[in-house]
């Protein structure tokens, strides 16, 4: 079982996990929250690349969430 964590950022609700592939190795996973608390669940598109510890997935999952946002603002910026 993987474990699920929120992340909030530039207003977006974020599901950040980490899957278990096989041992020693954890897929980042992102799914954007749309409404809170979970009115509708639209899964982002995941890096291929595997992690060697759950923790350390999480932390991609967090880095691709804050950049899919980033590129959002940036667009809306202009």
């Amino acid at each position: 079982m993987s474990r699920t964590v929120v992340f909030v950022y530039r207003g977006y609700h974020f599901l950040c996990s980490a899957e278990k592939e096989r041992p020693g190795r954890f897929r980042p996973v992102v799914i954007r929250q749309l409404g809170f608390p979970s009115e509708k669940q639209v899964p982002l598109m995941n890096d291929a690349d595997l992690c060697r510890t759950e923790a350390e997935a999480l932390r991609h999952a967090e880095q691709q969430a804050i950049h899919w946002a980033d590129s959002r603002v940036e667009v809306h910026e202009v």
